[in-house]
Formats: C-alpha cells, sequence, structure tokens
C-alpha cells in the first residue's frame, strides 16, 4: 500500500468506525499549498478511541511500533501515526478541522498545524529545521493566518520570538 492509498484507506476506516478525526502532518501541508516527502499518515484523534483503532488496525495487518499516552504508532502496509487528542485544546483542533474538497478528508486549520509543529520540535529538538521550515512555507502561503492563536501555542512553549521572526521574514 502506497502513502495514497494508506491515506484514503485510513480516513475511511476511522469514517467508519465514527471515529472523530483529522489529518496532520507532512501529508496535510499539501492542503495548504506545500508538498513535503514524508514517510507516514499522521491522524489526530480523541484519545479514547486509541484500543478501538488498535483493533481494527491490527484485524488489518497492521501492529503497533510505538505506544505512549499520547501516541500510538502503527507499521503494516504503511505507516500510520495517531496523535491522541486528550485535553480541549487538541480536541478542538478536530472539532474545527475542515473538510478539504482536494483531499476529500478532513484537515486541521493552519494554525492549528503550526501548533502541532511547535509542540513536535519542542518535545523533540532533532525536529526543530524540519518542523521550522514547514512552518515557515504555511506562514508564506496562508496570508490570512490567525496569529493569536499562533501566539497563543507559540506561547506555552516559550516559541514566540522564533514565529515572530519567521512571520517578519514572509
Amino acid at each position: 500500500m502506497d502513502l495514497v492509498q494508506a491515506l484514503t484507506w485510513s480516513d475511511a476506516q476511522l469514517t467508519d468506525l465514527k471515529i472523530p478525526h483529522a489529518l496532520i502532518g507532512g501529508m496535510a501541508l499539501s492542503e495548504y499549498g506545500y508538498g513535503r516527502g514524508t514517510q507516514d499518515v499522521d491522524w489526530l484523534i480523541p484519545g479514547e478511541f486509541s484500543n478501538i483503532v488498535i483493533s481494527s488496525f491490527s484485524n488489518h495487518g497492521f501492529s503497533i511500533f510505538h505506544q505512549s499516552e499520547d501516541v500510538l504508532q502503527l507499521t503494516g502496509a504503511a505507516e500510520i501515526d495517531f496523535l491522541l487528542a486528550r485535553r480541549p485544546i487538541s480536541r478542538t483542533m478536530i472539532e474545527s478541522a475542515h473538510y478539504s474538497s482536494h483531499l476529500k478528508m478532513k484537515v486541521v486549520l493552519p494554525e492549528d498545524l503550526i501548533g502541532l509543529k511547535i509542540q513536535a520540535y519542542s518535545n523533540l529538538p532533532s525536529r526543530r529545521s524540519k518542523d521550522l521550515s514547514d512552518i515557515q512555507e504555511l506562514v508564506e502561503r496562508c496570508p490570512d493566518l490567525d496569529w493569536v492563536k499562533i501566539k497563543f501555542y507559540a506561547d506555552h512553549f516559550g516559541e514566540w520570538a522564533t514565529l515572530e521572526n519567521l512571520k517578519r521574514l514572509s
């Protein structure tokens, strides 16, 4: 299964299981006109659905690669990762995601994608360069960003100066 097949298949699975979900990560960037090579499909789902995902996806040949309170990574015919929304802010990201007529599925808003990327490189500094590059592309391609929302995310991780600088450069 290639990544596009994994994307459409996993979206259909989550929809059939009635699990609220929204696309995040590298593949979500294409919604905003920026394609970047990626090796996996990334979803944001409510945390209480992780066991249903494990059961359903394991019936299709997937197994757990990594699992923590906040992340579920499955491997099989493709790599499919789930960020588990447990806090009100991440649950709101799922609720406010919009339907992409291009991708034919729900995708998080660009501000929320930026927030998730700030969180990702804050938790794993080796991702910083890649995630900042993605953020810069989103800033340049999405001129109507809600900077109050982005500042809220950035301040949470002490990264507002970095984001303010990216905003200035675009």
